[in-house]
């Protein structure tokens, strides 16, 4: 009876560890930007930072109340995924969004059944006028692994205090390139010597990239997986040459504080490696 009683309690611990850690996929989750605005197909891209490569067993939703004449009904569409780097996801659905209180639901199927990891209002997101740019990157372009989380971490939209550009606005000219990033196709390379650590390279180039420390950091990662041991980013090696990141990269690496957080995210997953 009492090596049955153990038995059991193996058993329960084991089936509880397994459902923790099927449960403990997302490290950060955030709305990256919107390419679209009320009365529009849903467009927008979704910073991710993962345990593992395989993003198919997250579910991406639009919820909004439709006002229909037999009272507001709830309308919940899917969204198609495509990766667009590391760290980038780019989400499209195929029904109009007319609610201004919209919510994106970010769901993860596991053993027990599908459980909701974030619920994020959908037009606190910052508009963005550009489209997402889908690449073949270095490496896996699927979303990169993490280390142990719980949903409690997951990050909500991000927050930007300027105001939502109208749809009908003239998109801002950007920055003209610099000479790092016209000069991508002739092999650029990034000076460095083996002093320099990933912060300082950043710190030089970051303003030629029109970006933060943490948006070039993540780039020059993304952009020269093998030049860290292991594929950790605290782990630069030396003697390696570094590749310029593309300008595709770099702007997908445009605000500091939603930069800051993925990059505290993934900087967090390899250190406990």
């Amino acid at each position: 009876m009492r090596k049955g009683l153990i038995e059991v309690i193996i058993f329960v611990f084991g089936l509880l560890g397994y459902i923790a850690t099927s449960m403990a996929q997302v490290n950060h989750v955030s709305i990256n930007s919107r390419q679209f605005e009320l009365n529009n197909l849903p467009q927008l891209k979704i910073n991710i930072v993962a345990q593992n490569d395989d993003a198919s067993r997250l579910g991406f939703y639009i919820r909004q109340l439709d006002d229909s004449l037999d009272g507001r009904n709830v309308l919940q569409q899917k969204l198609t995924v495509q990766g667009i780097n590391r760290f980038l996801l780019q989400l499209s659905g195929t029904d109009i969004i007319n609610d201004s209180n919209a919510q994106l639901i970010i769901t993860e199927n596991t053993a027990t059944g599908a459980v909701t990891l974030a619920v994020i209002a959908l037009f606190d997101a910052p508009y963005s006028v550009n489209s997402a740019t889908l690449t073949s990157n270095v490496g896996n372009p699927r979303v990169s692994p993490v280390a142990n989380i719980t949903s409690a971490r997951v990050s909500k939209s991000r927050q930007d205090d300027s105001r939502l550009a109208p749809a009908s606005s003239v998109p801002e000219r950007q920055p003209a390139p610099s000479p790092i990033e016209t000069s991508q196709q002739a092999r650029c390379l990034i000076e460095r010597d083996n002093s320099d650590t990933l912060w300082r390279i950043a710190n030089r180039y970051k303003d030629q990239w029109h970006t933060s420390v943490y948006g070039a950091m993540l780039a020059i990662f993304e952009a020269n997986l093998l030049a860290f041991s292991k594929q950790r980013i605290h782990l630069l090696l030396k003697d390696v040459a570094l590749n310029c990141p593309s300008t595709a990269i770099l702007t997908e690496y445009n605000n500091k504080a939603v930069d800051k957080k993925v990059f505290e995210a993934v900087e967090a997953k390899h250190a406990v490696k």
